[in-house]
């Protein structure tokens, strides 16, 4: 389809076939050569454009063929990835490695754009996990308020945009999900994800009983409400905000961010090295 990347103008060629034999002329002339006049110049150089004219209009078909051939070769060869950053953390446990965002293309087009859970979630203080889905009454009217406090929160002086969201989709198919989410600023949980098994292990984690659910996480992943959806009505301003407990504010002046993310490896660690002797006990019972 492209044919004239395929094959040199014609203009290209005339050019270099040209200049030897009119510089050839020139001198002939200046030396007086004996052999050849001006005469018998020009008469060469035309001789020689056309000839040229006539032998470079087009390739011959065998060497087209391999141009083609390489032209494809060279779009086939697929480009170096670049490769995924390993990243290690809460968040990424918790939501896996990527998020989507949304990005505008226009007034009416928007576009699905993926980012590193690490780096979308880096300088973030309090990040919720909101279940929601457009089926639910309740959520479509709390998903404006919930975008209003959003804006106010991370408009704040000294703390601007220290405040994230990840839509935790419950959207029961993938057109629904992209129509609902343009209705929001914020981050979302990938559909595949959030409708498969991580969106029913956080369900569970959280103990969702219905939605809309807004849970509050700190900076290291740690509970810092799960009762925000009914927070956000009663304190609009958002003086309290992001609602911690006394006990709470005095484990975070205490102890700085290393230390409670140490200290959280650890409690899972042991947490999940429990939990996995009491499910081999259970089988063994079973077994007998």
């Amino acid at each position: 389809a492209c044919c004239h990347h395929n094959f040199v103008e014609r203009s290209d060629i005339v050019p270099k076939m040209k200049l030897p034999v009119v510089l050839f002329a020139l001198l002939a002339c200046i030396l007086g050569a004996t052999s050849v006049n001006c005469q018998e110049a020009a008469e060469a150089i035309d001789e020689k454009v056309n000839t040229t004219d006539a032998t470079s209009a087009e390739l011959p078909e065998s060497d087209a063929t391999e141009v083609k051939e390489d032209t494809a070769e060279e779009e086939e060869t697929p480009s170096v990835a670049e490769e995924a950053p390993v990243q290690r953390g809460p968040f990424v446990d918790l939501l896996g490695e990527t998020l989507l965002s949304l990005e505008m293309i226009d007034e009416t087009h928007a576009q699905l754009k993926q980012q590193y859970t690490n780096d979308a979630l880096s300088g973030k203080t309090v990040v919720g996990l909101y279940f929601s889905a457009d089926w639910c009454n309740p959520c479509r009217q709390f998903t404006p308020d919930l975008v209003s406090f959003y804006d106010k929160m991370n408009a704040r002086k000294g703390k601007k945009d220290q405040f994230e969201i990840v839509w935790v989709s419950r959207c029961r198919d993938l057109e629904s999900f992209g129509q609902y989410f343009t209705h929001m600023n914020w981050l979302a949980l990938p559909p595949e994800e959030a409708m498969g098994q991580r969106g029913q292990m956080l369900s569970e984690k959280y103990k969702v009983k219905g939605i809309p659910f807004l849970v509050l996480l700190d900076e290291v992943g740690n509970v810092i409400t799960t009762d925000a959806r009914n927070k956000i009505p009663q304190d609009k301003a958002g003086i309290g905000f992001p609602w911690r407990n006394p006990i709470a504010r005095v484990y975070m002046t205490l102890f700085p961010k290393s230390l409670r993310l140490m200290v959280k490896t650890h409690i899972t660690s042991v947490k999940d090295s429990v939990m996995q002797k009491l499910k081999g006990g259970n089988k063994k019972a079973t077994t007998a």
